[in-house]
């Protein structure tokens, strides 16, 4: 009888490799023969996740100290991790293991790390020293390329200096330092700046990003280049948002995919007159999101008029735009929306998708939901002759009432 013995060691890694998303599958293996074991922890333990939804019971030991026993009584699965996502709980504030176990992990390629949230986000400095210190171990490590932080008040600019082979960046909900912060502690952080190709924040309550585009090392040079971004993903909600998002867009010299949400009527103002000419020629993807509060207000949020800006010198080929109508609220189904039709029509030689997703939300019994969302389904028949029938361009149009 034939066993895994008898078969090339080749031909097994790749089979176990054809099975690295399925866990259930891995975990089965890893029991059948001592041979196949590393070869399936290489994938079980290449992801770890552990989020506030993992303590379903006070009772019950907490995970990160579970996980922390796991890597104590088998030292080799800590050199595994390369994706770690981290949603700290209370508890984890005050406890000595978290520390311990951050600090045995050290080839993680990917972080994600949530501290609070958008209500009790915690103050940095206000983290016990050997959790801070844990902290920084993993989001300094040389192998970490992409990064994400949500909910930290105070989050020092400094903290980028040694993360030299950062790509990918999200922060949400991060707040800059109300006091300046010293170098003293950094003067081992190399002189030159990561670059970027990624960038994502959200909620920038306190304009972080416009204080991490324009912070500096000790040397003059940025804590981080942005100039080589090429996803760029922003949200507008309040006036200085919108600074810190035309600042961004310039900084960018290679953009090729923008995803940009505003919850404002004008939200989306300047965004095309700050695309410099590099990223211009560069750019094929647009995520395009915002919210409609009434029927006064202009239903397409002035994109027509930025699109205008850039007719006839882009190369862009996918515009996705997802539009809510705010809860109980109306909007304009008119001829308003033919603008965008027409501003398409003409200065896109190589648009190829445009998607056009309307959301309406109703909660008062007596709202005609209905009635609007049969109404906004008849825009595209009325007001978009070109996109309707361009047969180089494929037009999705999808309305919901929720």
């Amino acid at each position: 009888m034939a066993s895994f013995s008898d078969s090339p060691s080749e031909i097994i890694a790749e089979i176990i490799s054809a099975l690295q998303d399925d866990i259930a599958a891995l975990e089965a293996c890893s029991q059948t023969c001592s041979l196949l074991l590393p070869l399936c922890r290489k994938y079980i333990f290449r992801s770890i996740r552990i989020t506030t939804r993992s303590y379903p019971q006070r009772s019950r030991p907490r995970i990160i100290r579970l996980f922390g026993i796991l890597l104590s009584n088998n030292p080799g699965i800590s050199d595994l991790v390369r994706n770690f996502v981290f949603h700290m709980c209370s508890p984890d504030f005050e406890a000595d293991d978290v520390p311990r176990v951050l600090g045995k992990l050290h080839h993680l390629q990917s972080f994600e790390l949530v501290i609070g949230d958008p209500i009790t986000a915690v103050m940095w400095n206000a983290l016990r020293q050997p959790l801070r210190d844990a902290l920084l171990h993993l989001i300094q490590l040389p192998s970490l390329s992409r990064l994400a932080i949500s909910d930290i008040h105070d989050f020092p600019t400094t903290v980028f200096f040694p993360c030299m082979n950062l790509a990918d960046l999200s922060l949400n909900y991060i707040t800059k330092p109300t006091m300046a912060v010293s170098h003293e502690e950094d003067i081992s952080a190399s002189e030159a700046a990561p670059q970027l190709q990624s960038f994502a924040s959200s909620l920038d309550r306190g304009s972080y990003a416009m204080h991490l585009l324009n912070a500096r090392r000790p040397n003059g040079v940025p804590v981080l280049d942005f100039s080589k971004v090429r996803m760029l993903s922003v949200e507008a909600d309040r006036e200085q948002d919108l600074m810190a998002i035309q600042a961004l867009i310039r900084a960018t010299q290679q953009l090729e995919t923008l995803k940009y949400a505003t919850g404002m009527t004008q939200g989306y103002t300047a965004f095309a007159s700050s695309i410099n000419a590099s990223s211009l020629s560069m750019l094929r993807t647009l995520h395009l999101q915002h919210e409609i509060k009434d029927d006064i207000q202009d239903p397409l949020c002035g994109i027509c008029e930025e699109f205008s800006i850039i007719s006839g010198c882009n190369v862009i080929e996918e515009i996705f735009l997802d539009v809510y109508v705010e809860t109980d609220c109306r909007c304009k189904t008119g001829s308003e929306w033919g603008r965008f039709d027409a501003v398409l029509s003409r200065g896109f030689p190589k648009l190829r998708t445009v998607s056009l997703t309307i959301e309406i939300s109703a909660f008062i019994p007596l709202f005609s939901g209905a009635a609007l969302q049969e109404q906004v389904n008849e825009i595209p028949s009325k007001y978009f002759p070109w996109l309707s029938s361009n047969i180089q361009v494929t037009f999705n149009f999808s309305t919901s009432l929720h």
